[in-house]
């Protein structure tokens, strides 16, 4: 498992701190050495508690879907830190298990998926 996706450069505030990057910033400076653990095939990745403009890093549908799945090509399993999840859309946005418990993707998910099945 390669930690923390992405832009988590400091423990202080790491539950508060909303980092700003552009685009082309996360491209060249910060996805680089994922894209290598990606290359040599690492299975798992772990998002962190930040934000990434104004999107937690485990729920963020750009780095995790658009940037991590689709530009860099990662096919693998992407895991929350403990308690890093915040609910249940998550899964929507690239987050395959939430660690440690099932606070979001547990009874609150069955739930959300019956409500749907009967749409």
């Amino acid at each position: 498992t390669v930690k923390h996706w992405v832009n988590n450069n400091q423990e202080t505030d790491r539950f508060d701190m909303n980092a700003v990057v552009s685009e082309r910033t996360r491209f060249e400076m910060y996805y680089p050495p994922f894209l290598g653990a990606i290359q040599a095939g690492v299975a798992s990745v772990m998002c962190g508690y930040n934000k990434i403009n104004g999107f937690y890093a485990c729920e963020n549908n750009q780095t995790l879907r658009s940037d991590l799945r689709e530009q860099l090509g990662f096919d693998g399993w992407v895991m929350s830190d403990w308690i890093a999840t915040h609910t249940v859309e998550a899964i929507q946005k690239g987050l395959d298990q939430e660690m440690p418990d099932g606070d979001f993707f547990g009874a609150p998910l069955r739930k959300r998926v019956a409500v749907l099945e009967q749409h």
